[in-house]
């Protein structure tokens, strides 16, 4: 028996635009084709370095990953100034694409601590950290 797992939508006000954005693999391929590049270089200067990308490219990543037909180009950019207008910063706009990725998967699971009460009163051989405390 396979199991499918179905990517994550998430919903985002812009402007007066409401988005349905997904970020499966057909997504994907449409978005990085248009940008010409990774997705993830988006967050990575030449050096490997970080970097903010630029708003067109935010944008082309949230129309590509909308789920609603019909919205154009032109949509999505008066919809940005509206976004603007209301007092929401490029900053915003990035850290919800942030959140897009990161509930898409982007950039790994994360992992849940399983740990019960009694795993984490055990002894171990390994380093501890400064400020616990120590057996020996």
């Amino acid at each position: 028996m396979t199991t499918t797992v179905k990517k994550a939508t998430k919903t985002m006000q812009l402007g007066d635009l409401e988005l349905d954005l997904k970020l499966g693999g057909r997504e994907v391929f449409k978005i990085e084709r248009r940008l010409g590049k990774s997705m993830l270089s988006l967050f990575m200067d030449s050096q490997g370095g970080n970097k903010l990308p630029p708003v067109n490219e935010i944008l082309i990543v949230l129309q590509g990953a909308n789920q609603n037909h019909g919205v154009t180009d032109k949509r999505v950019l008066n919809a940005f100034e509206k976004y603007l207008d209301d007092g929401n910063t490029t900053m915003d706009l990035f850290n919800a694409l942030m959140e897009l990725f990161e509930a898409s998967g982007f950039f790994g699971k994360k992992k849940k601590s399983s740990k019960t009460n009694s795993e984490s009163d055990e002894v171990t051989l390994d380093p501890v950290e400064a400020g616990q405390d120590q057996l020996l």
